[in-house]
């Protein structure tokens, strides 16, 4: 999700239907897949024990033998159904050299109808190169809790899921960081000591060695300095992007579906038959408006 007109939002689906059948004597199993030919279907596999018909899979039965115990029937990867279940924009900037500025703006699960329920939403501001003294804001649904390098915003939690309706979250707020200089010197005081201490049972051995010492303490100092120049490294690289974590219950969002009524098994047993289905979010990227895209979609004509 990148919230600019000339770059398209990209969302697909990967998916699979698990099956676990508790039957005897091996029969045979079918029904339909509702919504296969109009979803948009990249890519399908199938598990060996399955008839596949070789055109319109959904008109007609799919039908298999199941093994004993669980295994996946199929595989697939299709375009969403729907909409971005979050979308909106996020922004980050510095405002001093160990302080920066963020702005979260999202809409939850707008055009998503009941049974469709998002369990738990959370975005993670991720400093993988920085250690977070504080940071300071107020969401406006939600809690707010940091690690070293790390913000997390649990915008919905378990328990309180959301469905039937849509919700905009907002999250203005800074983050203070350690100084720079302070975050080099306890490095190099760290591999300093672990030296020294090698130095008190090796010390003619360490005096031949100093300029490997050296440039290995130079060499430790320059992995801890920022990645890119200081003007504005919140816009770039590691620091580009925000993640976002969800699932959503109750419907697939490939438009792919499956009627329990509609299974039928031969020889006919009186078997109880329960379908269930949930979409987790994999790489859900909010990319930092202010940064530059790394890829940009090329629309297909």
């Amino acid at each position: 999700m990148y919230d600019r007109d000339e770059i398209p939002d990209s969302l697909s689906v990967s998916g699979q239907i698990n099956c676990r059948a508790e039957l005897e004597r091996l029969p045979d199993v079918s029904f339909p897949l509702t919504g296969l030919s109009t979803s948009k279907i990249e890519a399908l596999s199938f598990h060996p024990c399955a008839q596949v018909p070789e055109q319109n899979v959904d008109k007609q039965a799919l039908m298999f033998s199941p093994p004993l115990g669980n295994f996946v029937l199929m595989r697939y990867q299709a375009t969403c159904c729907l909409g971005p279940p979050v979308k909106g924009f996020y922004q980050l900037s510095m405002v001093s050299e160990d302080e920066g500025a963020f702005l979260f703006k999202l809409h939850l699960m707008e055009g998503y109808k009941s049974p469709l329920t998002m369990e738990f939403c959370n975005v993670t501001m991720p400093f993988p190169r920085r250690r977070i003294l504080s940071f300071d804001g107020t969401p406006s649904i939600g809690t707010v809790s940091n690690a070293e390098h790390s913000v997390e915003w649990k915008i919905i939690t378990s328990g309180r899921g959301l469905s039937g309706k849509s919700i905009e979250a907002t999250f203005p707020g800074t983050v203070r960081f350690a100084p720079w200089q302070m975050q080099r010197s306890t490095s190099f005081r760290s591999v300093f000591e672990g030296i020294t201490d090698d130095d008190s049972d090796n010390e003619t051995e360490n005096t031949n060695n100093m300029a490997n010492t050296e440039e290995f303490l130079m060499e430790k100092m320059s992995k801890d300095l920022p990645p890119v120049d200081l003007e504005e490294p919140f816009s770039w690289l590691a620091y580009n992007y925000a993640k976002v974590s969800f699932k959503i219950i109750g419907a697939s969002l490939s438009g792919i579906s499956i009627d329990p009524k509609s299974v039928s098994i031969y020889p006919a047993v009186k078997a109880p038959v329960e379908s269930s289905s949930q979409a987790t979010s994999g790489d859900y990227i909010l990319w930092n408006t202010l940064g530059k895209c790394p890829s940009a979609v090329t629309a297909k004509v």
